[in-house]
């Protein structure tokens, strides 16, 4: 947490620059954003202009146009369909963008989210039941953002006369389920480029393949317009914390621009609610909308922030709205209450931990919100981190790693101490004995130390190369907007700035700084977030930071964000 590292995210990036700027005509630094990108050749125009049309064929899923066969076939025969979700934003917002879909061309529908503590993460035969005794019998089963290593649900509920297809996303078992159609880029090898789709990304392409299939057979699908469900496919992309890169990116640069318009009254009520502006953007989704939705699965019911994005009137809208704005105040409180305790664990040395790895318990923490502790003692220490309540003699946990660390690969060398594993490489669940707590973090710490080097756990700031104040031009900002949007795997351009003085400077609020710099080439205006007008004045500074534009009052104004300074000489 002291001093960051500085580093080029390439090296020798000067001819890739010039082979953009050979065929392309675009600011130095935008094609040095490029470069350093690895993004070269026609790959440039496609991402300057993501188009829907550029979304591929739904039809390369193996087994989705006999799915998409079954759900008409179910239309027709007015049987009922029931949709088993996820109580996070991705499988929520799968959910009702399926729903929506399938309801619009005569389905009927039940949408069944498991609750975190009753239920467990997934699909399971205890969900299926339960969720049977809540909507009654149903032919067609579709999981959507879970369901590819849940076997034993799909064999009893194919016991029991029902049709499954399961959509997912995550990592596949040595097993794949026995269900009429498996929608999951990850087990199929040739669909390279749909890797890094989310939960609702691909309940899209299964909607995608619904409708198209209905159109050719003339079973129906002419009225509904699937780009006005993008906007949930914004929603749950975001919040899961995907790449937004290739089909990604154009969905979601797409679903970004429905949610601005907010068509649905839920949207209109959870932006109201957030405090949020029109010109929302993925960061907005990320702090603001994604923790309101998780809130309700984290400390209530999941199934409200469900009723919000499904509300057809306003009123019955602002109501569940304003109930996920109780459930996040309270995951709030809990959250940071959970952190203080933690951060006391790790200062006073009675954690669990070295200069690799981190382990935190408390006795009776809340489990909602472990996971989103654990986050943030990753990348305040930067070190793979795992929290864990202890309730009677059982431990619970949640994980997150860093960048260069699968930490599910790492569970799988502790797995003879666990009751339960599973995840994504950055983010996994544990549960285990309480008095397999110590050995675990042995085994783990072992395992990471294996993987990283001391190199691995410094902390780094990336850069995308060297530019100078003349190069931020009216053109330069044109192509800054078209980069977006920003997020995981696209973050915001971030450019060094050599010997730029201080020219002015002031405090701003109680602990950001405003001010002016200055090259022999140009000058911008800056702002520092949480740091000191006394770490400018007067000096001439080296600078990390990302240019934007300042909107106040309606004048447009450029500035640089700055994310880290040091002293030019």
């Amino acid at each position: 947490m002291g001093a960051k590292t500085w580093r080029p995210s390439g090296n020798d990036l000067e001819n890739k620059v010039n082979e953009i700027l050979q065929t392309l005509c675009l600011p130095r630094p935008i094609a040095l954003y490029f470069a350093a990108r690895g993004i070269g050749g026609g790959e440039v125009q496609n991402f300057l202009a993501p188009r829907l049309a550029n979304l591929s064929d739904p039809y390369r899923f193996p087994g989705i146009q006999d799915a998409a066969a079954r759900l008409w076939d179910a239309v027709a025969r007015k049987e009922p369909i029931l949709i088993h979700g996820d109580y996070d934003t991705d499988g929520i917002t799968a959910s009702a963008l399926l729903a929506l879909v399938l309801r619009q061309n005569g389905a009927i529908v039940n949408s069944f989210i498991p609750h975190r503590f009753d239920d467990g993460y997934g699909f399971t035969p205890e969900s299926l039941q339960k969720a049977l005794d809540a909507f009654g019998e149903c032919k067609v089963l579709v999981t959507v953002d879970c369901g590819i290593t849940s076997c034993d649900a799909v064999e009893d509920a194919i016991n029991r006369g029902i049709d499954v297809i399961v959509t997912d996303h995550h990592e596949a078992g040595a097993e794949l389920p026995k269900a009429l159609a498996v929608i999951n880029p990850k087990v199929y090898p040739e669909l390279e480029d749909l890797q890094l789709l989310s939960g609702a990304g691909a309940a899209f392409k299964l909607s995608h393949a619904f409708i198209k299939y209905g159109r050719e057979h003339n079973l129906g699908g002419f009225q509904t317009h699937l780009e006005e469900v993008l906007d949930y496919v914004a929603l749950g992309t975001v919040a899961d914390i995907v790449p937004l890169l290739g089909e990604n990116r154009v969905m979601v640069k797409h679903g970004i621009e429905i949610l601005r318009k907010q068509l649905r009254p839920g949207i209109r009520a959870l932006i109201e609610s957030s405090k949020l502006h029109a010109e929302l953007n993925p960061t907005d989704i990320t702090f603001r909308m994604a923790p309101r939705i998780n809130a309700a699965g984290r400390v209530g019911d999941a199934n409200v922030a469900l009723q919000l994005l499904e509300a057809e009137h306003i009123v019955d809208a602002y109501n569940y709205a304003a109930q996920l704005e109780t459930f996040n105040r309270i995951r709030q409180e809990k959250e940071q209450e959970i952190y203080r305790e933690a951060k006391e664990q790790i200062e006073r040395n009675l954690a669990w931990q070295s200069d690799y790895s981190l382990l935190v318990a408390g006795r009776d923490w809340h489990q909602g919100v472990i996971g989103i502790v654990a986050s943030r003692l990753a990348r305040d220490y930067n070190r793979p981190t795992i929290v864990l309540t202890v309730q009677d003699d059982v431990a619970y946990g949640s994980g997150r790693s860093i960048a260069q660390l699968n930490l599910v690969e790492v569970l799988s060398s502790t797995s003879h101490l666990l009751e339960r594993y599973g995840g994504h490489p950055m983010a996994v669940g544990i549960g285990l004995k309480a008095e397999n707590i110590a050995p675990f973090y042995e085994q783990m710490d072992k395992e990471i130390r294996k993987q990283l080097t001391e190199a691995d756990l410094e902390d780094c700031i990336y850069y995308d190369g060297v530019a100078h104040l003349s190069e931020l031009n009216s053109e330069f900002f044109r192509y800054l907007g078209m980069l977006s949007p920003f997020g995981h795997s696209n973050s915001k351009p971030l450019f060094r700035f050599n010997e730029l003085q201080v020219s002015r400077c002031c405090t701003v609020g109680s602990s950001h700084t405003r001010g002016t710099l200055r090259s022999p080439n140009g000058q911008i205006d800056f702002i520092a977030f949480n740091r000191p007008a006394s770490a400018f004045y007067g000096k001439v500074l080296d600078v990390l930071a990302t240019p934007q534009l300042n909107r106040h009052q309606g004048v447009e104004t450029p500035q640089l964000n700055i994310v880290d300074i040091k002293d030019a000489y």
